[in-house]
């Protein structure tokens, strides 16, 4: 069956308020990503499923270009708003199959996916891409979610999502998926990159109220946006006021501190 998450609708649903929600939580990943990457300020960066733009922006300003693509038209509108709004004239935006890149072999000094190729229905034409694209000795950064056991925040969500929805299964570790740090070192592996380090790495929010927080995570998440679409309003009512009860139940100390662990995987084209 295949992970509506691989296409591109619910990506559209939610671009907006992706933008103006998740972005921010994700950003301390993609620095760190870009921290590990060091790119000079010559160099030209490939940002693959770039959304709206969380990491191409902030790492334009030290960088000569940032070519950043999405499958999405709707994210792609929201990072050339964000490019508009910070004058980021060196990111270039571009709606892109990551799976198959119109770019030459061998151009870019490095290249990233942070949350994206996770979700690619064929990771390895997505890391075969990012190989063939870039340069001889340079390297790509990838990020993937860690299984939900090791992240308080996912563990909250899946909670509140199985209440209204007790027919979706508890979530358990995928060994075929980046979410298996020996899956995602095979991956780099079979695409020709060397030098392969999975590094964990976590963020924490701040929660101060159970209400605020359920409009924060509809605004800006996917699965919760296409569970939304994929239902009457009274149905989806009746399904929110159950997840805020699980929230509140479960958020019996406010404000609280929630992280989410992910791993970035590093490696080199030799």
């Amino acid at each position: 069956m295949s992970n509506p998450m691989s296409s591109v609708e619910p990506w559209s649903l939610v671009a907006e308020g992706y933008a103006k929600n998740t972005k921010q939580f994700l950003a301390a990943y993609s620095r760190k990503a870009a921290d590990w990457i060091a790119p000079g300020a010559n160099d030209v960066i490939l940002d693959v499923a770039a959304g709206p733009g969380t990491l191409a922006i902030p790492l334009s300003r030290s960088v000569k270009t940032v070519h950043a693509i999405d499958f999405s038209e709707k994210m792609i509108d929201q990072l050339k708003i964000g490019i508009a709004e910070t004058n980021s004239d060196n990111v270039i935006a571009e709606v892109m199959d990551g799976q198959n890149l119109r770019f030459a072999e061998n151009g870019f000094d490095a290249a990233f996916s942070m949350f994206g190729l996770m979700f690619f229905p064929d990771k390895r034409k997505g890391l075969t891409e990012i190989y063939r694209v870039l340069k001889p000795g340079k390297r790509a950064a990838i990020s993937s979610w860690a299984p939900v056991s090791r992240s308080p925040l996912m563990q909250l969500l899946f909670g509140a999502l199985r209440a209204a929805n007790p027919e979706i299964p508890s979530p358990q570790t995928n060994i075929a998926s980046l979410e298996n740090p020996d899956y995602f070192r095979e991956q780099f592996a079979l695409a020709g990159f060397t030098e392969i380090e999975i590094v964990p790495f976590s963020n924490s929010i701040e929660v101060k109220g159970a209400e605020e927080f359920l409009e924060t995570m509809i605004e800006g998440n996917a699965p919760l946006q296409w569970m939304k679409r994929n239902m009457d309003g009274t149905a989806w009512i009746e399904k929110k006021r159950i997840m805020l009860s699980y929230l509140k139940e479960n958020l019996s100390e406010l404000p609280a501190s929630l992280s989410s662990e992910a791993y970035i995987g590093i490696a080199k084209k030799p």
